[in-house]
């Protein structure tokens, strides 16, 4: 199958051809973690699945010769993943190891499905002109309060390209947005005591 103009060859089929050559083999599949964590590019919380798959093409007369396989997907990304993340990861790690193997990777080892959610993360962590132009403007606002040493540092890491995910960006504002508040209400206690 053709998927953004490459050629894939889908899971499913795969697994076929490696069972009809190797009529006595053997696909295992072994969940490696599962974990509770912060997307690096979205900031979203959500669980990451390993997976492991071996794929042996005759275990029982010849358990030293296998091809392995691992895949993590998450469950914030993409369609499938938002119900099925650890089925989806299941199925890549199995469809890694039977491209080792030899099947279906002869155009690439990704599957179609890890090609799509791949692209969706990249969506995600994908910071708009709009996002830093806000964080300039906040930065400048703040820069009185938080003294010229550290505006320039955040000048210096806006020009090197530092503020590169949502999750950066959204930080630099949070920290920025305190410090206007802060002196806020520094501002209203004076003005109380006064």
């Amino acid at each position: 199958m053709k998927f953004k103009g490459k050629e894939y060859t889908e899971v499913k089929d795969r697994v076929d051809a490696f069972l009809s050559e190797y009529p006595t083999s053997t696909i295992e599949t072994n969940l490696i973690s599962v974990n509770n964590i912060t997307d690096t590019p979205s900031g979203e919380r959500c669980n990451e699945y390993m997976i492991k798959s071996t794929v042996y093409p005759d275990k029982q007369n010849n358990p030293d010769m296998y091809y392995t396989g691992y895949a993590a997907e998450r469950d914030n990304t993409g369609f499938v993943n938002k119900t099925s993340a650890l089925e989806n990861c299941e199925t890549s790690a199995v469809g890694r190891a039977l491209a080792f193997a030899g099947f279906g990777g002869g155009y690439s080892i990704a599957s179609k499905d890890e090609v799509e959610n791949a692209k969706a993360a990249q969506v995600k962590s994908h910071v708009k002109i709009k996002h830093l132009e806000e964080l300039d403007k906040l930065a400048k606002k703040a820069s009185p309060i938080i003294g010229e040493e550290h505006y320039l540092k955040y000048k210096k890491q806006r020009s090197d390209g530092y503020f590169d995910t949502l999750v950066r960006v959204g930080t630099a504002k949070s920290y920025f947005e305190s410090k206007l508040q802060d002196e806020g209400d520094k501002d209203v206690k004076d003005k109380k005591d006064a």
